[in-house]
């Protein structure tokens, strides 16, 4: 059933008068009762709907009560307006029944038999509410089965929000979707359009051949002459050595296919990298444990886009157990710092190096890089205060120097490189059991300058901010849903909801995505101090403005208050 729509209170002398002894909703069952007995005796019925040879008798002013598109048919001047009996084309039978139902009764029943003809016909017959159901059935039921069917009629019924959850369903899942019967029976369009794109989550290149493959074995005769053409989307370059050689020697289809040879000694052909080879994501530190035990998490991970771990490393010994580091990016390499202490990490070559100590121990603090020098912001000293102090490095002069202060001192802050300037967004002042505030500050390096500018909509704490292209998100700390500050025009706009607990959580961009990887799970009875956990990971697309759930198997181990970056692979 659905939620009735509310609708703003009407002034006391516009109300209507209440009956005594009558409820509303008893009131409104009761009539609806009435008109499916209507229906069901034939009484006062006067138009019958057909559809693939079923007949459904019904009343035009039920009808046009509950969609548009039969108010617009029986108002006249229609010939469907006078007429007995409408043969509504196009249509599915059990769809429409279930959709004359609703409009008696206000419930509907959805199943996956049923979802995709219903969801049709209600876009058809402008039965908006069963859309939005639909919709909402398919976005909870995605999974590898699902996920192509899905993108093909949300792209059909120009549905972007499930379009694009759906797609990316099919793109991070590749490896299962490619064994299911939907993906066997693709038109080739829509395959070429799905293997072709660059953010496909095959962990080796050679799947998406043997994928194509598979999919012409389907109906070799009809297929065979489209698979140069697919063919041509696959990165050869990626491809191991000896598999193309294998194919072409022991193969049947790939030889047969007109210019094949010519097509792998282009080496230029799709040599670029899809984004799941171009970028991985390096975790540090963090805490981690489960139920009522925790302890710091003293390893980095390497993972790649699927949240696959390639690879795990102690972090440098001098880091281990250190707490309130901060971490940034430059030149493809990690800054982390934390007390006085300052470190490179070279993830190519996996070495650690040190640099120069800050002039300011600090902890629970924040960093950015802009033009290639790194800044030092904010934080607590070892007395626990909060300091406004401000410190850059650059790789020249291979010291730290003090800059401007902060206009506030904050720890616990959000902050983001953007449009060459500094942005701490929020924090904590004072001791760490004070309240969040909701300041924002930026820094122009230019004119070594700090200033305040719009006021989070909220105070806020452990929120993590992330830039793309001219605009900053913030996720994390207690917002509900992302913020997206746009520093050109200076104000704040809500964006999508979370789906999952992220206070403490970090967060990292990755191509259009921003990853937002674990927090702390809201454990009710838990013992104040001891907070959980999770390894969940949440995707923001900034294009869409769609979050979904961006990992089956989530981070290695369940972890908050850690850092994440991501960096180019080499």
């Amino acid at each position: 059933m659905f939620d009735r729509q509310i609708f703003p209170p009407m002034d006391a002398m516009d109300r209507p008068p209440k009956i005594p002894g009558v409820e509303e909703d008893c009131y409104a069952a009761r009539f609806f009762r009435q008109l499916q007995e209507f229906r069901s005796e034939g009484h006062l019925v006067d138009v019958t709907l057909c559809a693939e040879g079923k007949e459904i008798p019904c009343h035009r002013l039920v009808l046009s009560a509950c969609t548009d598109y039969f108010h617009a048919m029986f108002r006249g001047g229609h010939s469907e307006s006078t007429k007995d009996k409408i043969e509504l084309l196009g249509v599915d039978g059990e769809a429409l029944e279930k959709l004359v139902s609703y409009a008696y009764t206000s419930n509907i029943h959805i199943t996956m038999d049923i979802v995709q003809p219903l969801f049709e016909a209600a876009n058809m017959l402008q039965v908006k509410p069963v859309e939005d159901a639909c919709a909402k059935f398919l976005e909870d039921n995605l999974s590898s089965k699902t996920c192509l069917r899905t993108w093909a009629l949300a792209d059909k019924l120009l549905y972007t929000r499930l379009s694009v959850l759906a797609r990316s369903y099919a793109l991070k899942t590749f490896e299962d979707v490619c064994g299911t019967e939907d993906f066997l029976q693709l038109p080739v369009d829509f395959l070429k359009m799905y293997i072709s794109d660059e953010g496909l989550h095959a962990r080796k290149e050679e799947r998406v051949l043997e994928a194509i493959m598979l999919w012409a074995r389907g109906d070799l005769k009809e297929r065979q002459r489209h698979l140069k053409k697919l063919i041509e989307c696959v990165r050869f370059s990626r491809l191991e050595k000896g598999v193309l050689k294998n194919m072409l020697e022991t193969g049947k289809m790939v030889p047969g296919v007109l210019g094949i040879k010519e097509l792998i000694k282009d080496k230029s052909a799709n040599a670029r990298p899809r984004l799941i080879d171009r970028e991985e994501i390096l975790v540090f530190g963090g805490v981690t444990g489960k139920q009522y035990e925790t302890e710091a998490n003293d390893s980095m991970f390497k993972l790649n886009l699927r949240c696959d771990m390639i690879d795990c490393k102690p972090m440098t010994r001098s880091l281990q157990r250190t707490e309130g580091v901060a971490v940034c990016v430059v030149n493809n390499d990690v800054i982390v710092t934390g007390l006085s202490q300052a470190w490179r990490y070279n993830s190519t070559r996996n070495s650690w190096t040190k640099l120069a100590s800050l002039r300011k121990g600090r902890t629970c603090h924040g960093m950015a890089a802009v033009n290639g020098q790194v800044y030092a912001v904010g934080g607590k000293d070892k007395f626990g205060d909060a300091i406004e102090d401000v410190e850059a490095y650059t790789e020249e002069r291979k010291t730290w120097k003090r800059v401007k202060p902060m206009k506030r001192a904050v720890h616990y802050f959000g902050i983001a490189a953007c449009s060459d300037k500094v942005y701490a967004f929020g924090g904590k002042i004072a001791s760490s059991y004070c309240k969040p505030t909701s300041i924002t500050q930026c820094f122009d390096p230019i004119q070594d300058e700090w200033t305040f500018v719009m006021q989070l909509p909220e105070p806020a704490a452990y929120i993590k901010a992330c830039a793309v292209k001219s605009k900053i998100y913030l996720v994390g700390g207690s917002l509900s849903c992302v913020l997206c500050y746009d520093p050109q025009h200076d104000f704040y706009e809500t964006m999508a909801a979370k789906l999952a607990p992220w206070n403490h959580c970090s967060a990292s961009v990755c191509g259009s995505e921003i990853y937002i990887t674990g927090g702390k799970l809201d454990v009710p009875g838990r013992v104040s101090g001891a907070p959980e956990p999770h390894a969940q990971v949440q995707c923001y697309d900034v294009s869409s403005n769609t979050m979904s759930m961006g990992s089956v198997n989530g981070l290695p181990v369940p972890l908050y208050a850690h850092h994440t970056v991501t960096v180019s692979k080499h």
